[in-house]
């Protein structure tokens, strides 16, 4: 049986670190066709771990893409998340994993990855495995947000037709917290976002409230959590009354824009960005999460992380949709 892209780097890299079992990724990551409405659903359901997934996950998330794609009962695929949120990206305490990073005090294990340790993983899962297909999906793919979208579900955010949002749906990178700006697919946050709003989610590290995502015309529509479904359900409904030929032919003639746009070179960024990323050197002075992850565990060393900013710009629950002068912080 072939191996999947994230088995391969598993088994090269580090193992005993990085989960691949299927039967678990088919737990996280649920997948149902409703041939009446025409409607796929992937779900990802992880919610004690607020959806946070291992990196084979997002794997299989594009592998249920293709296999939709080709799926002649499925014309639209509707991305939702369990609990409390829609998503918090890869599980963190894979990701230096899979690009190579190990533990230990031994010499070989405080070698930092060589670069073909990082072009691989971040190339074939990073977008290749999950992002690409659903950017370049013939089929229309709505994302249901409700809370967190972070990381790799942001990305998935961001690379589909219809994102409807709560009020309460908030969006950004942590990477950008501890690795700085470059590792994305610079393409679609300017595409998304415009160039003035990326850069002040990517500079100042903050997330995107769902109504400032609405005004630059990331999200379609922001709605009330008890009317999230049946908004949902009657975008779906709405798209499937077309005939499914209409509906890949008109996908494919956006595609042809987008890459017109530039869509292929941006898409490098998200890669190649993520290899000069993870070589940072840190200065006397510089925040290294690395090295504060590893001394006080992931949830603390972010929590830290937080409060060195106003209210304003952080990650966690603590944040504050007022600036720091309205907010006393």
């Amino acid at each position: 049986m072939k191996k999947s892209e994230t088995e391969l780097l598993a088994a090269q890299w580090d193992p005993d670190h990085m989960e691949t079992d299927p039967e678990v990724l088919e737990r996280y990551v649920r997948y149902d066709v409703d041939e009446e409405r025409a409607v796929a659903t992937i779900t990802f359901d992880r919610p004690e771990k607020s959806n946070a997934l291992p990196v084979a996950a997002f794997e299989r998330i594009g592998d249920l893409v293709r296999e939709a794609e080709v799926d002649d009962r499925v014309k639209v695929i509707v991305f939702k998340g369990e609990g409390d949120c829609f998503g918090t990206g890869a599980d963190a305490a894979e990701l230096g994993h899979y690009i190579g990073y190990r533990k230990g005090t031994d010499k070989d294990s405080r070698r930092r990855p060589s670069q073909r340790t990082r072009i691989l993983p971040d190339r074939n899962v990073l977008n290749n495995a999950f992002q690409r297909p659903i950017e370049e999906c013939l089929k229309a793919t709505i994302c249901q947000v409700h809370g967190y979208c972070y990381g790799g579900h942001f990305q998935i955010a961001l690379a589909a037709d219809i994102v409807i949002a709560t009020p309460d749906s908030t969006f950004t990178h942590p990477a950008f917290r501890y690795l700085g700006p470059g590792p994305q697919d610079m393409y679609l946050w300017i595409e998304n976002l415009g160039i003035k709003k990326m850069k002040d989610i990517m500079l100042t590290m903050r997330p995107l409230t769902a109504d400032e995502g609405e005004q630059c015309g990331f999200i379609t529509r922001v709605v009330e959590r008890d009317e999230l479904d049946q908004w949902v359900e009657d975008y779906a409904q709405a798209i499937s009354v077309m005939p499914i030929d209409s509906l890949m032919m008109g996908k494919s003639m956006m595609n042809m824009i987008t890459e017109a746009r530039g869509k292929s070179i941006g898409a490098m960024t998200c890669w190649i960005g993520h290899g000069w990323a993870t070589n940072v050197v840190f200065e006397d002075g510089d925040w290294n999460f690395l090295r504060e992850r590893r001394e006080k565990g992931l949830r603390e060393a972010l929590r830290e992380r937080d409060e060195m900013v106003a209210p304003f710009f952080r990650l966690g629950s603590s944040r504050s949709t007022k600036p720091a002068s309205t907010n006393g912080g």
